[in-house]
């Protein structure tokens, strides 16, 4: 009707007065439609307000069920860790005992060496006097290299095997995976070999009243490998962990042996850790995505804590069955949605935390009745506006909505983007054919780049909030009074009224993308709309005449 377009033509002109923004908005959004009475408005609110709280109802549903999936792979995350914790621990007390093992083995293999020297000595004839003085020598010698050898202190070690905490050198369970081997192995080698030794030692012991021709050399190395079996098999107990020793070709079996029962031990292990480790650690002690943890701790309006300790599978306490599909898509949206909502505007006096909650259950709404199209950064630059102004979910919720169905091609998903760019080159070409001129001759910048995040936005990142409300609304009536793509001749406008600095400092396409970026929010509006206003009719004047 005409009072509808006398209404529009004044807000082109003139904008709206900001008291009456709010009831002004949804008539040019299409929430309302020019001509309702007051009951059909409250009809109408009250089917918006349902269709929100049911939506509303629906995605919280499958976030409870998100929460609880995080909470279960936290859990098993932390518990990972702490037994990774606790087996280190273990290792620690295991290499104490060895390496007493291996003190008390060298000590024992020195005695049984000066024992069986002098059982050689009583026993041989006196044709071998020269030669058992010689062996006990020998013996002596080798008694003093293996004290030697305990004594020494390798790469900052103390004397029983393990690393000292102020040693500076890294601790002995530490695994080298380009050698395969560590401290402690070569101590538990030893160890073994000692041991082996002294079992040797006292068997000669035992057997030489039997004469030498029980001494078969065969028949020794066939023991000794027996021994080291044993050795190696006594390194490895039932109730510990794995530990990594270098071993020979002859004990190589019955190792892989030991750790196949070993590692089987320490899953189980692990496995009751995890479950006790669970109900102590909280899951914000480590966290895969701490900004969705930290961001909104508390819901209280909207029981979502209450919700995910209650739901342990895809099913809602609405009986809705959710697929996985469905709940992976939510979660990457979830989190993208989180992370922009955190730091929306947050120097804006209206967004406290109570309205950037509305913000997020707004958007949350939205992507859930859009799913297919998902969350896209910047969409909550469109969203913020309309809730300063509006104050209401559901009102925003709709308003959004309509928004959407324009701004939403110009988002990568969209084709509108790269409609904007080839119309832009085509107005300054035609309008101004010197700036148009310097833009190619400087890097050929006449691609328009530069304006992506205008079109995108609507010109929100480049105005103060007073200016985005007016634009805005001039952007909407535009569309009924004089063209539909109003966005073109503003974006013109701006590079038009920079001009003579962009043609002075010859700038090129890194020089205007840095100069319009600091100029952001510091732009004369009013000017602005203005000279769109008359680029608007400077075009369709030229189009009639033609």
């Amino acid at each position: 009707s005409y009072e509808d377009q006398e209404l529009l033509r004044l807000i082109y002109y003139g904008g709206i007065q900001h008291e009456i923004r709010k009831a002004v908005w949804p008539f040019l959004l299409g929430h309302y439609q020019f001509g309702m009475t007051e009951a059909e408005r409250k009809e109408a609110d009250e089917q918006i307000r349902t269709c929100y709280e049911h939506t509303m109802a629906e995605w919280l549903g499958c976030e409870a069920i998100v929460r609880q999936r995080e909470k279960e792979s936290h859990a098993a995350a932390l518990a990972k860790c702490s037994s990774g914790a606790s087996l280190d621990s273990h290792i620690q007390r295991m290499m104490h005992r060895d390496s007493t093992i291996s003190n008390e083995s060298s000590q024992s293999c020195s005695s049984g060496r000066h024992n069986h020297a002098r059982l050689q000595s009583d026993s041989s004839s006196s044709t071998q006097v020269f030669e058992s003085v010689d062996e006990v020598e020998q013996a002596e010698a080798d008694a003093q290299l293996e004290e030697g050898k305990q004594n020494k202190i390798p790469n900052g070690t103390v004397p029983n095997g393990t690393c000292s905490p102020d040693s500076g050198h890294p601790s002995s369970q530490n695994f080298s995976i380009a050698s395969g081997f560590s401290e402690r192995s070569f101590s538990n080698e030893d160890s073994a070999l000692e041991t082996n030794k002294s079992s040797a030692s006292s068997q000669g012991k035992a057997g030489g009243s039997d004469g030498p021709g029980l001494q078969d050399p065969g028949g020794a190395q066939q023991e000794e490998k027996l021994q080291d079996q044993d050795s190696l098999e006594g390194e490895f107990p039932t109730g510990g962990s794995v530990d990594f020793v270098p071993v020979s070709e002859s004990s190589a079996g019955v190792l892989r042996d030991r750790d196949a029962v070993a590692l089987t031990v320490v899953e189980s292990w692990a496995d009751s850790e995890a479950e006790k480790q669970s109900l102590v650690e909280s899951e914000d002690n480590l966290s895969e995505e701490p900004e969705m943890e930290s961001l909104y701790p508390q819901l209280d309006s909207l029981a979502v804590a209450a919700l995910a300790n209650s739901e342990t599978s895809a099913v809602s306490s609405t009986g809705v069955t959710y697929s996985p599909e469905l709940l992976d898509m939510y979660t990457v949206n979830l989190h993208r949605i989180e992370k922009d909502v955190q730091r929306c505007d947050r120097n804006y006096w209206y967004f406290t935390p109570a309205n950037l909650e509305k913000l997020r259950n707004i958007m949350c709404s939205y992507i859930w009745q859009h799913i297919e199209i998902g969350y896209v950064q910047g969409m909550c630059d469109l969203l913020a506006p309309l809730l300063v102004i509006l104050d209401d979910e559901a009102l925003a919720f709709s308003c959004f909505t309509e928004l959407m169905k324009r701004m939403n091609q110009n988002f990568p998903h969209g084709g509108a983007m790269d409609t904007h760019f080839a119309n832009m080159r085509s107005l300054i070409q035609i309008l101004d054919s010197e700036l148009f001129e310097l833009m190619h001759q400087n890097g050929d910048y006449t691609h328009f780049y530069f304006c992506y995040r205008w079109f995108l936005l609507d010109f929100k990142r480049e105005l103060v909030y007073d200016d985005v409300f007016t634009v805005w609304e001039t952007i909407w009536a535009a569309a009924h009074v004089s063209s539909a793509h109003y966005v073109l001749f503003i974006a013109l406008a701006l590079v038009e009224m920079y001009r003579d600095i962009i043609l002075e400092n010859n700038m090129d396409f890194t020089d205007i993308i840095k100069f319009f970026n600091e100029m952001a929010e510091r732009h004369n509006t009013k000017q602005i709309l203005k000279l769109a206003r008359d680029l608007v009719y400077k075009v369709q004047t030229l189009i009639e005449n033609k």
